[in-house]
């Protein structure tokens, strides 16, 4: 049923409840075609449920876009032509003294590429970066910060790199024409430098194609440097893993401690002997010493806490003062006769039992003697630990003194080696450097590259500010869309009618929105009454439904008053019979005992509703008894539909699971209750899955605390 604002979904075959706003008041509900497509209005629904995550998604890359479009600055780009002239004179040329073609056209068109190339290394262009400066290429910034340049010599080699990707040097189609360019943001300096590429180029081809005498002898120098790298590496590594610093020295301190070692050995051996010898002396001499001290032995007849004879003399000289100051037969004094008597009448008693006490030193000596074996075994203990510890530590040091002898031929091998491979080196880079002075002195050949396009000549201007803007916009649409798909497919909660039908393949019976003021789920009197029609509307084979059986996957606190308001509908306004069974909070408290009736197998009260019975306690339900066999339940589930016109129960597998599987049996038709953005979807799954194994009949679902995300404009246009 959709109502006046358009704003549910529309269902062909179950009726859809709404009482939202004052708008939808005059409008009845309305049968609309139900669908499992993805439609228009879901996207929406979709995107501003999640319009959080999507504008934050999308600012993200808008906002680098902006950035970069601010920060963007006018690009020139400045271009040089050089021609590449292939005849007898290139160094790769075969037959100069041939009178016939020096070279093929293949050949020509390696040789331009080769040139490019030549353009294109790292050589040229650390050159240009030399002379131009890394501080006028690449200025101080908070760009040339973060690349890690800012002009001192470590940074060269990433000065180059950089250098290296804004210049350009490509061959023109069908022709033996080099086009050189650079761009950077000032138009003074592109030319500049793109200048100083050509110029660059030039000299280093100048120094590729000279005589190539030094060359070899470089190369000489270079094999011979590689290989006492490679027998200084190798030098290393045995020394590395043989754990050696300098070997002399290694082996003397191996030698050493092998003989340390051993001298240690001897001395523990010694000690440990002549600890045993002491060990058992002592021991004898504790066996023979007496365990007491007959000269400390002591007799008295002493009584400890006797305090009679005290307390008498206390008596005597305190009936003395009594008696001077006091006629003889008073109280006081005959009292303290009555205390005196009493005093001597024990003592007389105590010295007719005779006490004696013996008191018996024990012998000094035995002690001392105990610390001492305690003390000597345990050194004894020590020592032979100590033993077994200096054997492994001679067996790693015979080890270490072993691996020594080991590296010690290879380690001679390689330092004589190492000697003759450097008597070459020096030998041939004096050489070398005599062919450089030589070759520099030479006249050099002509240069068969011409510049035909100085830089100057050819600047072409760029802006990237609106190419960058766009790009950003464009990005931030599409993470946007992305981080909305995302959020949409990983949302475990339903919040449309549509939703609930397509993820759980059961129809929607009533949806109750949420109010206006978001505080509570709209539970009116016209929202019930429509959900009670649909209901009883409801047949099953041909019969009307009487047995309507509300569970939900989790805690709902909208069940209970959801369940009370249907029950008081049935009763109130359709004149229904009704019993109502809710297992999701406790029980009413029993006013009597005389008031409770049992029908069905279920006890039960009346309430101030009329014909509106409630389930008062467990206890006297047989019903309620999971030990009852289901035909025992299906019987009193018939005598409750004799006494009553319908049964409302309402249950929560998390309170009651057992109880909630065997009404989910007895039931006549059986509906889910979903909580709107907060039931999970494998909760609700995993119900509806219980329900149908359970054998129960599902009538389909009711949908609470809906809200709706779109304006009511957009309701009526998707």
């Amino acid at each position: 049923m959709a109502p006046a604002s358009g704003a549910p979904e529309q269902s062909e075959k179950f009726m859809v409840v709404r009482q939202a706003d004052q708008s939808d008041g005059d409008v009845a509900p309305e049968v609309g075609s139900g669908t499992t497509s993805f439609t228009l209005r879901d996207f929406l629904i979709a995107a501003f449920y999640h319009y959080r995550i999507i504008l934050l998604a999308a600012a993200l890359p808008a906002l680098v876009g902006i950035v970069g479009a601010l920060s963007a600055r006018t690009e020139y780009t400045a271009s040089s032509l050089l021609m590449v002239i292939v005849s007898r004179e290139v160094s790769t040329a075969q037959n100069v003294t041939d009178s016939g073609p020096s070279v093929l056209s293949i050949e020509g068109l390696k040789q331009v590429e080769a040139e490019v190339q030549i353009v294109q290394s790292a050589e040229v262009a650390r050159a240009v970066v030399e002379q131009i400066g890394i501080d006028r290429l690449f200025p101080k910034g908070r760009l040339a910060t973060l690349l890690g340049l800012g002009g001192s010599e470590d940074d060269l080699d990433r000065a180059i790199e950089r250098f290296q990707g804004s210049m350009r040097a490509a061959v023109q189609a069908n022709s033996n024409i080099i086009k050189v360019s650079y761009t950077n943001s000032d138009r003074a300096l592109a030319v500049e430098t793109t200048n100083a590429i050509v110029h660059s180029y030039l000299a280093v081809r100048r120094r590729t194609l000279e005589n190539p005498t030094s060359k070899i002898l470089v190369q000489e120098v270079q094999r011979f440097s590689n290989d006492l790298s490679a027998v200084d590496k190798q030098i290393e590594n045995i020394k590395s893993k043989a754990g050696i610093i300098d070997f002399a020295q290694d082996a003397i301190l191996a030698a050493n401690q092998v003989d340390s070692i051993i001298q240690r050995q001897r001395q523990v051996g010694e000690r440990e002997v002549a600890v045993t010898a002491q060990l058992a002396e002592a021991e004898k001499q504790l066996a023979a010493l007496p365990n007491s001290v007959f000269e400390f032995a002591e007799n008295t007849n002493a009584v400890p806490g006797d305090e009679d004879p005290n307390t008498l003399t206390k008596l005597l000289m305190e009936r003395d003062r009594i008696a001077a100051q006091y006629a003889p037969g008073s109280v006081l004094l005959r009292e303290l006769d009555k205390q005196i008597a009493t005093v001597r009448a024990k003592i007389k008693v105590r010295e007719d039992r005779r006490y004696v006490t013996d008191r018996a030193s024990r012998n000094p000596q035995i002690n001392y003697v105990q610390t001492m074996v305690l003390s000597l075994r345990v050194e004894k203990d020590s020592l032979s630990r100590q033993q077994v510890e200096l054997v492994e530590q001679l067996k790693v040091a015979r080890e270490r003194l072993a691996t020594l002898r080991a590296v010690e031929t290879p380690l001679i091998e390689l330092n004589r080696r190492r000697d003759a491979l450097n008597d070459g080196f020096r030998e041939y880079q004096r050489r070398a450097v005599a062919a450089s002075i030589e070759e520099t002195a030479a006249q050099s050949r002509q240069s068969a590259v011409r510049v035909v396009q100085d830089a100057g000549a050819a600047v072409v201007k760029r802006s990237l500010t609106f190419p960058i803007l766009a790009g950003g916009l464009f990005a931030g649409l599409l993470f946007g869309a992305a981080a909305g798909a995302l959020a949409s497919a990983m949302r475990t909660t339903m919040i449309t009618p549509h939703e609930v039908e397509s993820r759980l393949g059961v129809p929607v019976v009533a949806v109750f929105d949420m109010d206006p003021d978001e505080t509570e789920i709209d539970l009116s009197e016209r929202a019930i009454g429509t959900c009670a029609t649909v209901l009883l509307d409801a047949r099953v084979d041909g019969e009307p439904v009487r047995v309507f059986h509300v569970l939900s996957p989790d805690f709902d606190d909208s069940l209970p008053k959801f369940s009370r308001d249907l029950a008081e509908e049935f009763a109130r306004q359709r004149g229904r019979r009704t019993l109502l069974i809710d297992l999701t909070t406790p029980p009413p408290p029993i006013p009597s005992m005389r008031d409770v009736e049992v029908r069905g197998g279920v006890a039960m009260i009346g309430t101030p509703v009329p014909n509106l019975w409630m389930f008062t306690d467990v206890q006297p339900s047989p019903l309620l008894d999971l030990r009852i066999p289901i035909s025992d339940a299906l019987r009193m589930t018939m005598e409750l539909k004799t006494s009553f016109d319908h049964v409302l129960i309402a249950s929560n597998p998390t309170v009651a699971s057992l109880l909630s599987q065997r009404f989910c049996q007895v039931a006549d038709g059986n509906l889910v209750a979903i909580q709107a953005e907060r039931t999970r979807t494998p909760a609700a799954s995993h119900l509806v899955g219980q329900v149908t194994e359970c054998g129960g009949l599902l009538l389909g679902s009711i949908l609470f605390g809906r809200r709706y995300y779109l304006p009511e404009w957009l309701y009526h246009r998707t």
